[in-house]
């Protein structure tokens, strides 16, 4: 048995894969099963399970779905119709909704529709946001602030369409913006940013948003892990800040891959008048399987929302707050950041106010920021490689007591008496 493994392994070259002996093999609740043995998940499909796993009407809507011999059927169908009219009730400032399969998908193609509808080609992206495996996003920045790629196979001429703005940070990013606002098609942000979460940036989307609509640029909110997690909305509806266009995913998938691209009435106006016209067609664009589990999953949370989301507040308050006492009894130079049920540890005291700031100060930590989460591992709880943690509704207090065992014999262990 050990062998076939071995063999599977070595057939598989997607990312973590490679030379891996733990291989999840299924999951139920807060818990997922690898290698015969039960591993608490702080993980939950990288936050796309906020239900948790095999979660109730994840089951009830496959069920259904065999009952009503509903297919892939890759045509218009009334699936992904009827899922359209609640995504309109959840966000009514959008006049219609694109349907793919993957988030990834969804920013490649809002970024077609901003280079289309503006006649511009640069991409204004932000420091510290993800955005997918796509061609025109796999980028970050180096010492001196240049575009530079995170990917071999990526063009010079991809690496000269996105520059990066500072995330949090006006000043500066003004002054990148008005070097080159002629040019820019869209500015893509993760509003809320799972590599580090924090509310404090309101401000900052404001003067965004702002800039955009004065510059006649589009403003693309990519809330694919914050969409639906935020009490049933999305950053832009607990900010109160519209976007032009907005990428879901994730959550409204209750479990199956999905990408879904909010557009303003404006951006909706424009597409329908390009020619050519925009293209956004896909094998599994919109499919009644993902459509119908994604509308009856996104039906269920918003109907049993206070109930959902109270549960899921009340244990993200008692994790964070149980875990910022363990760090300061035992005066741990460690943060918690968190927003609703989305939490990254960051190995530093000093106030960081994006990723660039928390990379650098957690820099020459890495050897034992990996053999905390190696510890971690080995105690069984699944401590993801990104550091973005979830709770899921389905995980427990007695599961949270159990992560917070271990992480504080952890942290005492490996970042005790740092100076």
């Amino acid at each position: 048995m050990k062998n076939k493994k071995k063999i599977l392994n070595n057939h598989v070259l997607n990312e973590g894969y490679k030379n891996n002996p733990e291989l999840f093999d299924n999951a139920n609740g807060s818990r997922i099963i690898i290698g015969n043995k039960d591993y608490l998940d702080l993980s939950f499909a990288a936050g796309s399970l906020l239900l948790g796993h095999q979660s109730k009407i994840f089951i009830r809507s496959l069920k259904e779905i065999i009952k009503k011999k509903l297919s892939i059927m890759a045509a218009p169908n009334k699936q992904a119709q009827n899922f359209s009219k609640i995504l309109k009730n959840l966000f009514p400032h959008f006049k219609n909704f694109i349907f793919c399969s993957t988030g990834s998908e969804a920013v490649m193609k809002s970024i077609r529709i901003s280079k289309a509808v503006t006649k511009k080609n640069l991409i204004m992206s932000v420091t510290g946001s993800w955005h997918g495996s796509n061609d025109r996003t796999l980028f970050t920045v180096d010492k001196n602030f240049k575009s530079t790629p995170i990917s071999s196979g990526l063009t010079k001429y991809d690496q000269s369409q996105i520059k990066f703005l500072p995330y949090n940070d006006i000043a500066i990013s003004k002054k990148i913006l008005d070097k080159s606002k002629k040019k820019i098609s869209c500015i893509l942000i993760e509003p809320i940013q799972a590599s580090l979460p924090n509310s404090e940036v309101r401000k900052y989307l404001i003067f965004l948003k702002n800039y955009a609509q004065k510059n006649k640029i589009i403003l693309i909110f990519d809330e694919m892990i914050t969409g639906l997690r935020t009490n049933g909305g999305s950053v832009q509806t607990f900010f109160k800040i519209k976007p032009d266009i907005s990428t879901f995913g994730k959550c409204f998938g209750g479990g199956m891959p999905i990408g879904i691209i909010g557009v303003s009435k404006k951006i909706d106006a424009l597409i329908n008048k390009q020619q050519p016209k925009v293209f956004f067609g896909g094998t599994f664009s919109g499919n009644s399987i993902s459509t119908y589990v994604g509308k009856k999953t996104v039906e269920y949370i918003i109907k049993n929302k206070k109930k959902i989301f109270k549960n899921l507040n009340l244990k993200s308050k008692f994790f964070s707050e149980n875990l910022n006492k363990l760090i300061t009894k035992n005066h741990l130079k460690i943060s918690i950041y968190k927003f609703h049920s989305m939490f990254r540890i960051v190995f530093t005291d000093k106030i960081v106010k994006n990723r660039i700031q928390r990379d650098f100060f957690e820099s020459k930590k890495n050897k034992k920021i990996n053999q905390f989460k190696k510890f971690i591992f080995k105690n069984k709880i699944y401590y993801p490689s990104n550091g973005i943690i979830f709770i899921s509704y389905q995980t427990s207090y007695e599961d949270i007591k159990k992560i917070l065992k271990f992480f504080e014999i952890g942290l005492i262990k490996y970042f005790k008496n740092e100076k």
